[in-house]
């Protein structure tokens, strides 16, 4: 029983090692898809602020109004380069806590296995231990049977 109780407690901390894991990979999927609509955001905004620009200069700009929507554009397109850095980043995050899940999940699923091999072979003992006096049990009474007649 021994063996038993090791093999349900390693069950219990791959269990919750597994768990933990997925929660860590919700939460980076999660981080990852924010920092994705951020992205998408900032991609919008540039599109807006591209036809704004279109408008504003087909009804003729000062250089200084142009300068400043250019210098804009160029500060909007710097942030979309370090939120795309971002989303790399959040991605590679969330593709290392997947494998990290993945890897605890094999590992919770490989002593599930044993674990039930384990119990299959403990009842096969069982099984045999009680046949095993059962026919004992039965040549006994054979032997008193032999003996009283």
């Amino acid at each position: 029983m021994g063996q038993k109780f090791a093999l349900d407690r390693i069950q219990e901390i791959t269990d919750n090692q597994t768990d933990k894991a997925a929660a860590k990979l919700a939460g980076l999927n999660h981080e990852l898809r924010q920092q994705e609509e951020r992205l998408m955001q900032l991609f919008q905004y540039r599109t807006e602020y591209n036809e704004r620009l279109q408008r504003a200069a087909a009804g003729g700009l000062d250089s200084a109004t142009m300068r400043n929507y250019h210098e804009f554009l160029q500060r909007l397109e710097s942030a979309i380069l370090q939120q795309h850095a971002r989303v790399v980043e959040a991605r590679t995050r969330a593709e290392h806590g997947r494998v990290d899940w993945q890897n605890s999940r094999r590992k919770s699923m490989t002593f599930d296995t044993l674990s039930q091999r384990f119990e299959l072979a403990e009842s096969r003992e069982k099984a045999a231990r009680e046949q095993k006096a059962q026919d004992e049990m039965a040549q006994n009474r054979r032997r008193q049977t032999q003996a009283m007649g």
